[in-house]
């Protein structure tokens, strides 16, 4: 289940960077600006009007589903409250729309009426990815992801290049539409009048509604707000290419975790503390394996890979990219541990935690942006995901009795920094795509030869791995 998930993140990852690069050739930095500032009001849109009735779903929808029809009723009560909410906001975004139009903005407007389409289209793919991965169906999921993620690359050009922003904005709307249309499989027939959610179900709903709505209003990307207000979409423009690919890479784990949940949850109401810690150890252990290079090494490539696959118009974009990059590894290891929280049924606490959190956050930036810009807001988010990560950490420790691996993630970050040096002596002699390719083949080995050097993974869990490659291998020769 781990490797189709992982797969499909992969394959979404990529996607979503060619994509960026589309929007960037294509429409300059400010309309990268724009498409970037509707992408993220999509996410804060969805998660606000939500009201928590996704992460509901993927919680509870397996406990609730027809083993024969594979239908809920449960999930058919969720979906009718989450049409009515998000209906709500769709409708005030079409008035501040129609105002704008009032206000003679007509490229505004048509920008917003996209972002409409675009919302509503990721806003029921979460609700539907949710239901199936709540169900253990991560085929389902991949298959889905496939299909849209060959569609968005060309609906991005096209639209881009037909209708500038607003036609990008429609172009990301596809990438969503094949998992909004999958809902109808899930849904059951009422089997009782009475339709209000059980307790448990209402009051996980609320807190993740809460948590995520204040995370997404005052945590995620809110560098996007802050420095659109205090400059102009050209600054956001700069900004939003390190915030793609440390999104990438957060993105990544998510994918990656998606059977976290799910998994942790089952293991909570079984009450087998041992079996928790032994996976969420392991989880964050093979995580930080695939995460860190990616993160720390994809820092040291930055500043040569950006000008020359956006352009040179975006050099000033490349070391607050530097920077997300190389810290995004805290915020993946903080979405294994926000996942393990919740699956424990701690979602009150999270939500104290996200509320602290995010009251800090937004305090830096807008202390730190007005005077420093997009290096200063790069810097304060570097910061504010080393925080999350601690407060998180030390909650795990002392409420969930649950340890971080410490030594095996200093050994993947020292392996991961090893792999950045390489990769940056290779391209200080060799530039341009074949330095690149050099340096990302050769800082790959040394990534790989450190772990094998520093022993992070621990012989119990490689050996079945070799020993069954093996037995594969006598099989071979014996035909």
């Amino acid at each position: 289940m781990s490797v189709i998930n992982t797969s499909a993140g992969m394959l979404s990852m990529l996607m979503g960077f060619v994509c960026s690069i589309i929007v960037a050739r294509t429409l300059g930095v400010e309309g990268t600006g724009v498409v970037a500032y509707a992408l993220w009001f999509m996410s804060v849109a969805t998660v606000v009007s939500d009201f928590g009735m996704p992460q509901a779903a993927l919680r509870f929808i397996a406990r609730d589903t027809n083993e024969e029809s594979g239908r809920s009723p449960l999930f058919r009560n969720l979906l009718k409250r989450f049409v009515l909410t998000t209906g709500f906001m769709a409708c005030g975004i079409a008035v501040y729309a129609l105002w704008q139009q009032g206000q003679g903005n007509s490229d505004g407007a048509i920008a917003w009426a996209a972002t409409i389409v675009l919302f509503l289209s990721y806003a029921y793919a979460s609700m539907a990815i949710n239901a199936a991965q709540g169900l253990g169906q991560f085929d389902r999921t991949a298959s889905m992801t496939l299909v849209g993620c060959i569609v968005q690359p060309v609906a991005v050009f096209a639209g881009a290049f037909i209708f500038g922003p607003a036609g990008a904005i429609l172009g990301h709307a596809t990438r969503h539409l094949p998992q909004a249309f999958d809902l109808g499989r899930y849904f059951g027939r009422p089997t009782a009048p009475d339709r209000k959610l059980p307790k448990d179900v209402a009051l996980y709903a609320r807190n993740n509604w809460f948590s995520g709505s204040i995370f997404a209003l005052f945590g995620a990307r809110i560098e996007l707000a802050v420095i659109g207000f205090f400059f102009t979409f050209t600054q956001v423009g700069y900004y939003s290419i390190g915030l793609t690919m440390s999104g990438m890479v957060v993105q990544f784990a998510v994918f990656s975790l998606a059977f976290v949940i799910p998994q942790f949850g089952v293991l909570h109401d079984q009450k087998d503390e041992r079996a928790i810690a032994t996976a969420f150890e392991g989880t964050i252990r093979w995580l930080a394996i695939v995460i860190a290079p990616v993160a720390i090494g994809g820092a040291a490539i930055a500043p040569v890979l950006i000008p020359l696959v956006f352009g040179e118009d975006f050099r000033p974009a490349v070391w607050p990219a530097v920077i997300l990059l190389g810290f995004s590894i805290a915020q993946a290891m903080s979405a294994v541990i926000s996942r393990a929280i919740l699956a424990r049924d701690r979602s009150a606490d999270e939500l104290r935690m996200t509320i602290a959190w995010c009251a800090v956050t937004t305090a830096a930036l807008l202390l730190i942006v007005p005077a420093f810009g997009q290096m200063g807001a790069a810097v304060a988010r570097a910061a504010a995901s080393l925080l999350l990560l601690l407060i998180l950490g030390i909650y795990c420790r002392r409420v969930l009795k649950l340890r971080l691996p410490l030594v095996a993630l200093l050994k993947c970050i020292c392996a991961a920094l090893l792999c950045a040096g390489t990769a940056t002596l290779v391209l200080s002699r060799l530039d341009g795509i074949a330095g690149l390719l050099l340096a990302v083949c050769a800082a790959a080995m040394v990534y790989l030869a450190a772990l094998l050097v520093f022993r992070t993974v621990p012989r119990s869990e490689y050996e079945p791995v070799l020993s069954d490659v093996k037995d594969r291998l006598r099989g071979l020769k014996a035909t």
